[in-house]
């Protein structure tokens, strides 16, 4: 009894120490989400958008109190206290996902500011927190529309950044060059042209607008369609209307897949697929586009078909019509007996065949 009760004890001790040599390990409970670190500017507005979301949580907030007309008296007091502060402060970045631990850490690190803030400019209808704490006081973002160490403004502000047609690099934090990067389409410092393989649609005084030029043009184009091309992308060639059109490469008097594959044209190339396991050679998919019958298979028709299929039916068939012969024994044999039974069997025999054969035919 002894023994079974220190042999328990010593698994349980095992199992102690089994959970705290893993309690550690990466994947143990830890969500990778939840610690990943943020850059500068992104992990304080992370915290100021909790903040601001513990605003409006706690908007409807008021002390408790013993009657409504003391409480109504007192909710402009609870609006800018720090009783309001502290709840908001208990909930912070509780809802965030990724980075929460950066959130928590940056929150302690910066609880001061955030009391200051409340303290000094919140409960006088001040400047809002991103401006306050991540621009002016930290100085780790900047306004819209500006970057760098500077916040300087972004090209083309303030009325058209980048063009309209792309994002300055570094927008709205401390780092960045400020140089545009361009949607698909346009190009130049400020996105103010189109990108090769675009035109220029009519803006009529409106800003710049690109659109892709026809797939089948190669160095340019002049405006929509097969026609605008300044020349032919290998796969297609001009027409008599300069129009760019697909090469059929399968009509090519040089074959081009393997024997045992067939061409099929696709716009601007063309593709090989294998032929059919009854082929050797063919020109299309299936069984009926043989050039001649792999080894195993005959030819009965169109259709290359294979041999014990071929055997099969063909015993099939032998099997068939000595049962037909074996019918119409039977019915010459009653014929001598009974002419009027002999007719009913010969007739439902009759329909029995031609029933049969219609099926069979298909």
């Amino acid at each position: 009894m002894v023994d079974m009760i220190q042999m328990r004890v010593v698994a349980v001790l095992l199992l102690l120490m089994l959970g705290l040599a893993t309690a550690g390990l990466p994947g143990s409970g830890s969500d990778p989400k939840s610690s990943r670190r943020l850059a500068p500017c992104q992990i304080c507005r992370v915290l100021v958008t909790s903040f601001n979301t513990g605003i409006e949580r706690t908007a409807k907030g008021h002390y408790t109190g013993g009657d409504s007309a003391w409480e109504e008296e007192n909710k402009k007091t609870y609006k800018n206290s720090e009783l309001r502060l502290t709840e908001i402060q208990e909930m912070l970045c509780s809802e965030v996902s990724v980075g929460k631990d950066h959130c928590h850490e940056f929150h302690i690190n910066n609880e001061d500011l955030l009391e200051q803030w409340w303290e000094e400019v919140y409960r006088f209808a001040g400047e809002d927190l991103d401006s306050w704490l991540c621009i002016n006081q930290l100085k780790v973002c900047c306004k819209d529309n500006h970057f760098g160490a500077e916040c300087l403004p972004c090209p083309g502000y303030p009325d058209s950044v980048c063009s309209g047609h792309g994002k300055c690099k570094g927008n709205g934090t401390r780092k960045g060059s400020g140089q545009c990067s361009c949607e698909t389409g346009y190009a130049g410092e400020l996105c103010e042209t189109c990108a090769p393989l675009f035109f220029q649609g009519q803006n009529d005084g409106e800003p710049i607008s690109c659109s892709a030029c026809h797939k089948a043009c190669k160095g340019g184009c002049k405006g929509s369609g097969a026609k605008s091309c300044e020349s032919c992308k290998e796969g297609w060639e001009f027409d008599e209307q300069l129009e760019c059109i697909d090469v059929n490469e399968c009509l090519s008097e040089q074959r081009k897949c393997k024997n045992t594959e067939f061409c099929q044209n696709m716009e601007g190339s063309y593709s090989c697929l294998a032929c059919d396991f009854a082929c050797n050679g063919c020109f299309g998919d299936g069984p009926d586009m043989c050039e001649t019958c792999a080894e195993g298979y005959t030819r009965q028709g169109k259709i290359c078909k294979d041999n014990s299929i071929v055997e099969r039916q063909s015993q099939m068939n032998t099997t068939r019509y000595l049962t037909y012969c074996g019918l119409a024994i039977v019915s010459l044999i009653v014929l001598q007996k009974n002419a009027a039974l002999a007719s009913v069997i010969g007739v439902s025999f009759g329909v029995y065949i031609a029933i049969t054969e219609y099926l069979l035919t298909g």
